[in-house]
This record gives structure tokens, C-alpha cells and sequence, in this order.
């Protein structure tokens, strides 16, 4: 007897899903889409704004550019998830009609604002949130509870508490110091970080201090060197907050008192101002022989009569100075006018 297609014996148990086949075309062009928005997350993320001279508006304004900029991260990563499952063949119903950012992005923001089937439907007849629905009705969502069941599928995957919010928490402390007055603090700049690196010629396995490592602008540029052990000391909560944010190893918080139990090969800072006699002595006793200790310091040390003895004590060492701009820490996030100079000091 010859059999078709349509006399097929059934099975109870027998079910054939071609959507939970793996699907690696529809998997590329999702991951395409999340690249696509690299740029635009990165330019968010650091904002222009942010590095203009520091004002409460622009504070709030770059504040808020970055938000955005948080939000579009996660987005990505929902359409990062999606993709993974057509991937590995495992598309739930609900999220197979996602193939734009508009509708993934409205999926997130509705996420972000109603949490329950009820709270979801109360809003079909909501004017503003009209434009979300149709796209979420071009993906094949019609009903609150298919809402629902899309955000949950995607969470089961990119769960809620394990975005990084280490990113979330380090841009809003970096909000935070823009601007800052207390404690004498100034951070350095990029390019005179670059200089005070050059002139330290660090070599492998050094231990290296930085001890007034504040938003760690000089700290993150020697972590640039493979085999160094870099230890930092900084004074003020929030900063320290922020470095241990970014991974440093904190030793010390006043480095007037900090007294460890061995000595560095290299001392890199940038001390307060107010305070540059007092630091530079203490990093003096805290370097080995033939240590090198490398600092800004304000240009009135050179001709100011106040640091006569000073003067005298960096001149008896052989210091070497090096005038920087005049602008140099104009491009810092608290910029100041003051000149200075680099002093670099080899421990005989």
C-alpha cells in the first residue's frame, strides 16, 4: 500500500517547530543591528559636552545624553539575546516577529514603565504610548499578556540585575567630580599624563605609587604597562569610590599618613597644591634607590619666595623641570589657568 504525506500514523508525542531550528541568517542580521548602534552609544557615552569647561548645565545635560546613552546599551543587548536564540534554536512564539530596533526598543521602554498585564493594558488607550503598541503589533504582539511574556523571554536571558550597572554607577560618579572644588582637586589631563609616563621610563615588575590618584587619570595610564604592581592613595570618598569602581588597588587614604611597609620604585602624582611641599617630601622617603619620583607642581615654586628652601632642596637633587603649556589643565574636567612644570627627581 503507498502512503502520502497526509496518511502519516500520528504520534502523541510528536510536534515539529520549524522556528526552534537554529537560524543563523536571522541571528547575523540581529547582531548586525546591535553593531549598527555602537557608535551612537559611544558618542552618548561620552558626550562632548562633558568635556567642556564644567557648569551645572552641562553637568545635567551630558548627565543626561549618557542616560540615553545606558539605555541604548541595554537595548542592544535585548537584540543580542534574541539573536542568541535564533541561534541556538530556541525562539520562544512571542519574540519571533523582532527583526527592528524600533521594536525592541519599544518592548524595553514600556518595560521600563509598566510591570503587570493590567498596567499594560490600561495604556492601549493611551495616546502616547500609540506609536510603541504598533510597532510591538508589527512583531506580532496584540495583547498585554503577549507584551508581558516577550519582556519576561528576554530577561530570562539578559536578566535586569546583571546589566552592568559598575558602568551606570561609574558614569554618574564621573557626573559627580566635574567641577569638583574640594580637596585642591585638579585631574590630569590626558596629554600631561602621556608626559609623566614618558619621563618615568617604567620597567617590568616595578611597584609603582600613585598617592594622590584622585579620578585615576595618571593611575589608568600606567596600568597601560604589563608586569607593575600599582598601588594608589586617595583621601576624598567619592573618588575613592570611583577608583575602586575602576579596579584600582587603594592602600591609603591620607597619604600624609601613609607609612607602608616597603618601598616603591617609582612615585607619579599629582599632589594638591596647597599642600605640594609637605607630599613631595613624604614620596621622597617612600622610594628606593634609584627610584624616581616624577610630580606637577605649580610654577610659582620656581619664583615664589615662600618656596625659597623648597627650591633649594629640588636643586640640591639634581631635579630636572619641564615648563607645560600654559593651558595644559584647561582640558581638565576641573579646569584651572595655574602654570606648571613636571619635576622629575632620581633617588641617589
Amino acid at each position: 500500500m503507498q502512503l502520502s504525506l497526509f496518511s502519516l500514523p500520528q504520534q502523541d508525542n510528536f510536534s515539529f517547530d520549524i522556528f526552534n531550528i537554529p537560524d543563523t541568517k536571522k541571528a547575523e542580521k540581529l547582531r548586525e543591528l546591535a553593531a549598527q548602534m555602537q557608535s551612537i552609544i559611544d558618542q552618548k557615552k561620552n558626550p562632548a559636552i562633558g568635556n567642556q569647561r564644567a557648569t551645572h548645565r552641562r553637568k545635567t545635560i551630558a548627565q543626561g545624553i549618557i542616560q540615553e546613552g545606558i539605555e541604548l546599551e541595554t537595548i542592544q543587548s535585548w537584540i543580542k539575546a534574541i539573536a542568541q536564540m535564533w541561534e541556538v534554536g530556541n525562539i520562544p512564539p512571542v519574540l519571533r516577529g523582532f527583526y527592528q530596533k524600533s521594536q525592541v526598543e519599544a518592548l524595553y521602554r514600556i518595560s521600563q514603565r509598566k510591570n503587570t498585564p493590567q498596567d499594560i493594558q490600561a495604556i492601549f488607550n493611551e495616546e502616547n504610548y500609540q506609536s510603541w503598541l504598533k510597532s510591538l503589533s508589527r512583531a506580532g504582539l496584540h495583547t498585554a499578556s503577549e507584551i508581558v511574556s516577550a519582556i519576561e523571554e528576554i530577561q530570562q536571558i539578559v536578566k535586569p540585575e546583571e546589566i552592568d550597572t559598575t558602568k551606570q554607577q561609574l558614569n554618574k560618579l564621573e557626573l559627580e567630580i566635574i567641577g569638583m572644588k574640594s580637596g585642591d582637586f585638579f585631574s590630569t589631563p590626558e596629554s600631561v599624563c602621556q608626559r609623566l609616563i614618558e619621563l618615568a621610563d617604567i620597567q617590568p615588575n616595578w611597584r609603582i605609587l600613585e598617592p594622590n590618584a584622585g579620578s585615576g587619570s595618571i593611575a589608568s595610564c600606567i596600568t597601560n604597562y604589563p608586569n607593575v604592581q600599582l598601588e594608589v592613595v586617595e583621601i576624598n570618598p567619592t573618588l575613592r569610590q570611583l577608583l575602586e569602581l575602576k579596579g584600582f588597588n587603594l592602600v591609603g587614604k591620607n597619604f600624609l599618613e601613609f607609612n607602608p611597609n616597603h618601598l616603591y620604585n617609582a612615585c607619579i602624582m599629582n599632589p594638591p597644591f596647597c599642600e605640594i611641599e609637605e607630599h613631595i617630601y613624604h614620596a621622597w622617603k617612600l622610594i628606593c634607590r634609584k627610584g624616581i619620583l616624577i610630580s606637577i607642581v605649580p610654577e610659582s615654586v620656581f619664583f615664589n619666595r615662600k618656596y625659597k628652601v623648597f627650591k633649594e632642596w629640588l636643586y640640591s637633587r639634581n631635579t630636572y623641570d619641564e615648563k607645560l603649556e600654559k593651558e595644559a589643565f584647561l582640558q581638565s574636567n576641573n579646569p584651572t589657568g595655574v602654570a606648571t612644570r613636571i619635576i622629575k627627581i632620581i633617588k641617589p
